[in-house]
């Protein structure tokens, strides 16, 4: 069957846009290109790439395949998409929007007015009660700063300022880092005291890059992976100083910790006969868990360690006689 150089660039469009795998030796037994050459289904494929250069891409093929591809669509984003990303994902875009992130966006003007339009539909059925990192167009700048400092390993000074005071530090960048809906620059800090720091990103009123580079400590490196909370306190070989902390959860809440681990490193130690969970938690110092605990009281107690136990009923005594004395 003859057919045009057209309808031909226009089929393959269609299993393109079908999500359908093409392959050049398929085509050449396909009743549109029996016959052609391989030179010509290239050229067909060469005239989608020269009006669309990222419809398609080459994906890995048998042994012996002269080339197959494939074009990223509608159906694999759905395939790839569960709650927990899409709800991620629609968050991101609302934070871009509110903030006007996009304008920093290399793209036409009508592409914005797409995702726009597209966020805009999204907020009519997510609310967010919490506002992960509020930012402003000059932290955009900032964020490009860091990320070019941690890429090319260069020691960095930060401006920080906490309560009104400022101070400045010379400082390894290793991560931006997303705790407790918050960014923080997770740092290796050259100053002795302080051996790892934690800086809030909301925080950082600049930042200048040095052109000296530094290496990568693996321990701090893989510290930084295993960090649960804003309150990670870094040691040398930081395995070995990890503190135990068992607590025990009322049957009435004990459902919240079956379904949900609050740390990555809980773990259930024993389920009483009424219900109530026995948990542990493998943390850098108690102050990890005093949040955790305060949060779920009277519901949760500190069973160990004695310090721990004896730091939070010292901090409710305080608090009740506080209340009294008004």
């Amino acid at each position: 069957m003859a057919t045009n150089p057209q309808a031909r660039v226009l089929e393959l469009l269609k299993r393109f846009n079908s999500g359908s795998v093409v392959s050049i030796e398929a085509l050449q037994n396909d009743d549109m290109w029996f016959g052609k050459s391989e030179k010509t289904i290239r050229r067909d494929l060469d005239v989608i790439k020269e009006y669309f250069p990222e419809s398609f891409e080459l994906i890995r093929g048998g042994k012996g395949e002269k080339g197959r591809y494939k074009a990223i669509t509608k159906e694999v984003f759905s395939n790839f998409l569960d709650k927990d990303t899409l709800a991620l994902m629609v968050q991101t875009f609302n934070i871009a929007q509110r903030n006007n992130l996009l304008d920093s966006l290399d793209i036409s003007q009508a592409d914005k007015k797409i995702i726009d339009a597209r966020i805009k539909k999204s907020k009519d059925c997510y609310e967010f009660i919490t506002k992960p990192y509020e930012t402003k167009k000059s932290d955009v700048k900032l964020l490009q700063e860091i990320e070019s400092a941690i890429h090319y390993k260069r020691y960095t000074t930060v401006t920080y300022e906490v309560n009104g005071e400022t101070t400045t530090y010379s400082v390894k960048p290793y991560k931006i880092v997303f705790m407790n809906e918050n960014f923080y620059l997770a740092c290796e800090n050259t100053s002795v005291e302080f051996l790892f720091t934690n800086f809030r990103l909301a925080n950082i009123q600049k930042i200048e890059i040095q052109s000296k580079t530094f290496h990568i400590n693996p321990d701090i490196e893989e510290f930084i992976k295993n960090m649960q909370t804003p309150w990670s306190k870094y040691t040398p070989e930081f395995r070995k100083y990890t503190v135990e902390v068992i607590v025990e959860v009322a049957s009435a809440k004990a459902r919240f910790f079956k379904a949900k681990k609050f740390l990555p490193s809980q773990k259930v130690v024993e389920t009483k006969e009424d219900g109530a969970l026995v948990l542990s938690f493998k943390v850098t110092q108690e102050m990890e868990m005093e949040e955790l605990v305060k949060k779920w009281l009277p519901h949760m107690v500190v069973v160990e360690p004695l310090t721990l136990k004896e730091k939070i009923e010292n901090e409710l005594k305080e608090y009740l006689t506080t209340i009294e004395e008004k």
